[in-house]
């Protein structure tokens, strides 16, 4: 387990501390983390894990659609009916606004896409710690 997966376990811990000259350590041993499948002193810190989460998935998709929903079953909603409507007003009233609200619909269902692949991650990641 390369390092970089090492400190995701412990970004959530309850057990880290900040070091300013090396960085992220554990409070107990005041070393970088050395385990290899899972530390036997984690504790999640729960409010942590859902703020990093929130903010993955918050991150996840094109930067255009940053206040969209944090929900990618509604992001795609949204995507599929601005995607059709702008299909009709491109057809029907505009070019350029029919270009628009296409950009945004698609954008929207890529970030939804994306978040699933967020939360997807996140559901092996708390398998992961769990075993």
């Amino acid at each position: 387990m390369e390092l970089k997966e090492r400190l995701e376990f412990c970004k959530v811990c309850t057990n880290k501390t900040l070091d300013l000259k090396v960085g992220l350590t554990c409070s107990l041993t005041n070393e970088k983390p050395q385990f290899e499948n899972k530390c036997e002193h984690f504790v999640q810190d729960e409010a942590e894990a859902k703020r990093v989460l929130e903010l993955q998935l918050g991150a996840a998709g094109d930067a255009s659609t940053q206040n969209a929903s944090l929900k990618p079953s509604n992001n795609k909603i949204y995507g599929v009916a601005l995607l059709v409507l702008g299909l009709g007003v491109f057809f029907i009233l505009s070019m350029i606004g029919g270009i628009i609200v296409i950009g945004t619909g698609i954008s929207l269902i890529v970030k939804g896409v994306q978040q699933d692949k967020v939360l997807r991650a996140n559901k092996l990641w708390n398998k992961k710690i769990s075993e």
